[in-house]
């Protein structure tokens, strides 16, 4: 009789267990030190690879303003579910037309009046 009841123990616990891995868990990004459920509308990409809320957020009972996330550590979340997973592209700098290449000046080798 023991052996049957830690037989379904034992099948109660397993299906118990696969049934808690199947359910999916909410993402969640970590501020200050809480998790907060990630909405991808309340989050957005900066040039140098953070991200920055858009507004205020509810985290555990206080309301934050302005919170910026560096770091994998804190972004992996961020990136997989709501960037395209590149890091950004470098900003080309603002040139008067693109098409030509920067001018360099040349100087003459012969030495300058003067001298």
């Amino acid at each position: 009789m023991f052996r049957v009841t830690a037989l379904l123990l034992t099948a109660l616990a397993m299906q118990t267990a696969a049934m808690a891995q199947q359910e999916p868990k909410p993402d969640t990004v970590q501020v200050h030190g809480k998790a907060l459920a990630l909405s991808c509308a309340e989050w957005k990409r900066n040039q140098d690879g953070s991200w920055t809320s858009t507004g205020p957020l509810l985290v555990g009972t206080d309301t934050v303003n302005n919170v910026t996330l560096h770091g994998a550590k804190d972004t992996n979340v961020l990136e997989a579910k709501c960037g395209s997973g590149a890091a950004p592209a470098a900003k080309p700098p603002a040139t008067e037309d693109p098409t030509k290449h920067a001018r360099h000046k040349r100087h003459s080798a012969e030495p300058g009046d003067g001298t």
